[in-house]
């Protein structure tokens, strides 16, 4: 019996140890190997712009900063020119300039991010569920934790046709994507589950609608484009502006960008130039560049990257933030992205130094600013960001299971061996 104890325990200590192994070299990157040594600036702006300008099909546009100041940019295209001046659709990027919207009435004590969301509501409210609707707050919305199962995704409204009405979108998006329910409701206990949700961000639209009394367009452009400076910037789009850069799809061809109902998840455009302001904005006041204008308080911005939303053990989102990977300090490398068919966006910054990437292109299906600035991730920190965690996890459990059962099947026919061995020793 006490044979058997010890060989039990000796294959659960090596399982342990299995799973261990495996867990920590993915969450912790061994194996990644980045463009350049850390610290090597130079190295990695040169090795960046090589991997850009070697992958871009279409436009691209980017920025490295160095607490907070533009150290290396770049603009490549097919096309018309690009330049940082030139102005993109950045899709669910909006969803973090939204969030700052918000942030900044919290902090003039206009809104409550923990009360329920019908607190400010008169146009339009969630359809009854089977879940109390009065735990969906703006902090869950904002984290995509509200149990909100649209699972949108908008494609938009082609130019000339009708755009939905925003009440109308929430009860039954017209442009959601395939698949999707296009329905604004509660299909999960709210504050449970991470669920991506651009319907979320709808709603979020209209309580800033109904708290200011103007549009949402005009409320972003008055409260966060003006004072940061961010001139070029608009969730509604002027398409005789010149500076517009073409939107490349599939194989090279020139698309139209939409129009879109859903503003504050997918519909803002802006330039690189403006969103070297906004990612200033968002630095802890003691490593942004001190020329850049500010918007929130360090704590308001310290509470957006406050963890809410975590997957396997990983923090993975705050209140309209991503965070990418933690940065050794106490905190995460934050930012957002946005994608949509042949269009890709991302913005990250490192509180703790002020340094940060920028991208934005058409052109490409793969989501080549987003792919750039793992890159830039993994030379700051040394750590997978969460896009390589998502795409190595999944190999990473068959890795150990596929381990545990060779382990197991080792471990039984080694102890049925010894045993017969012994028995034989023993006549």
């Amino acid at each position: 019996m006490k044979r058997f104890i010890f060989w039990t325990l000796g294959t659960l200590v090596i399982l342990v140890a299995w799973v261990t192994v495996n867990f920590v070299a993915t969450t912790e990157g061994w194996g990644l190997t980045p463009l350049a040594e850390p610290g090597d600036t130079i190295g990695f702006t040169r090795a960046i712009s090589n991997e850009a300008r070697t992958e871009a099909k279409g436009n691209l546009v980017l920025a490295v900063l160095n607490s907070g100041k533009v150290v290396h940019s770049d603009a490549m295209s097919t096309g018309k020119p690009v330049s940082d001046k030139s102005v993109f659709g950045v899709a669910s990027l909006s969803k973090w300039v939204t969030a700052v919207g918000v942030m900044q009435l919290a902090q003039q004590g206009k809104l409550d991010l923990d009360v329920p969301v019908s607190t400010y509501l008169t146009r339009w409210q969630l359809p009854p569920s089977e879940f109390d609707n009065n735990k969906v707050t703006l902090r869950l919305l904002l984290s995509h934790t509200a149990g909100i199962t649209d699972g949108l995704g908008h494609s938009g409204f082609a130019p000339g046709e009708p755009v939905q009405a925003l009440e109308s979108h929430l009860t039954q998006a017209m442009d959601a994507d395939p698949g999707k329910s296009g329905k604004v409701q509660v299909g999960i206990e709210p504050g449970t589950t991470w669920m991506y949700s651009g319907g979320s961000y709808n709603l979020t639209q209209l309580i800033v609608e109904e708290v200011t009394g103007e549009s949402f367009a005009q409320y972003m452009q008055k409260a966060v484009f003006e004072p940061l400076g961010m001139t070029h910037s608009s969730f509604i789009l002027d398409r005789a502006d010149p500076t517009v850069a073409q939107y490349f799809g599939e194989n090279g061809v020139e698309q139209v960008y939409p129009n879109y109902t859903s503003l504050a998840a997918t519909g803002l455009y802006t330039t690189l130039s403006d969103l070297v302001r906004f990612a200033n904005a968002q630095l802890p006041s003691t490593v942004a560049d001190p020329a850049m204008p500010r918007l929130l308080s360090d704590s308001s911005l310290a509470d957006m990257r406050t963890p809410i939303a975590n997957i396997d053990g990983l923090d993975i989102w705050g209140t309209g933030i991503m965070l990418f990977a933690p940065n050794g300090k106490g905190d995460n490398v934050v930012g957002h992205g946005g994608q949509s068919p042949y269009l890709n966006s991302t913005v990250r910054i490192d509180p703790a130094s002020g340094d940060g990437f920028i991208a934005i292109q058409s052109g490409n299906k793969e989501a080549l600013a987003s792919n750039l600035a793992t890159h830039w991730t993994t030379w700051k920190t040394g750590k997978p960001d969460i896009y390589v965690l998502g795409n190595t996890f999944p190999a990473m459990i068959m890795r150990v299971l596929t381990g545990a059962v060779v382990i197991l099947v080792t471990a039984i026919a080694l102890g049925i061996f010894t045993g017969l061995r012994r028995k034989r020793a023993n006549r």
